[in-house]
């Protein structure tokens, strides 16, 4: 993964130098809300956290194309709620390296739309149900997503941002109860919101 990012970032700056234009760079830290469809719950309701090292090359004065490199934490999390007689609690905790590849248009009101493919790796998984360590079949190493968002400059060097982010294949190897269907494959799949900030360095 890193040779992947360093060979992009020498893509930007080669790119860059024949545009005669320079790429901008910096860091941004976040929160994550997350759920897997196909798990028979629902909610945003796995708290994690958003770290990244991006840049970006301006296109022209709408457009531009962005990259970086993050720690993303996704998963699931079903806690027991007494009133519903529902006394199960249920975990899954996915870390991942993850590299999006976003086209970016910037509008006269200072907002800017982003939208893209993006890549996962896995570093870890964890599962449990009623806080016993359980597997219901193996989390795949990658995981494609399509990634939305938008921003806004709060001032010169930082900007606070709204994320989705929703896999296009399962994120298991394994076929298990409860999957679900989208365009390109059956299973359970990452679906999260992000909140974020960043700073230009």
């Amino acid at each position: 993964m890193k040779q992947i990012y360093l060979s992009v970032l020498l893509f930007f700056i080669l790119l860059s130098a024949a545009m005669a234009q320079p790429f901008k760079g910096g860091v941004a830290a976040g929160l994550v809300g997350s759920q897997v469809a196909g798990d028979t719950y629902s909610g945003f309701h796995k708290p994690g956290a958003y770290a990244s090292l991006w840049i970006s090359l301006d296109l022209n004065e709408q457009s531009s194309v962005f990259t970086e490199l993050s720690y993303f934490q996704k998963g699931s999390r079903h806690n027991p709620d007494e009133k519903k007689q529902d006394f199960d609690f249920y975990l899954i905790r996915l870390g991942y390296i993850e590299m999006p590849f976003l086209y970016e248009y910037h509008m006269k009101n200072k907002f800017t739309l982003e939208i893209g493919p993006s890549f996962s790796v896995l570093l870890h998984s964890h599962e449990e149900l009623n806080y016993d360590e359980v597997s219901y079949g193996k989390f795949c190493l990658l995981n494609p997503s399509l990634m939305a968002g938008v921003r806004y400059p709060l001032t010169y060097n930082i900007n606070v941002g709204f994320r989705t982010s929703n896999s296009l294949l399962s994120i298991r190897a394994d076929k298990i109860n409860g999957a679900v269907y989208r365009i390109f494959d059956s299973g359970q799949f990452n679906d999260c919101i992000l909140f974020y900030l960043s700073y230009t360095l």
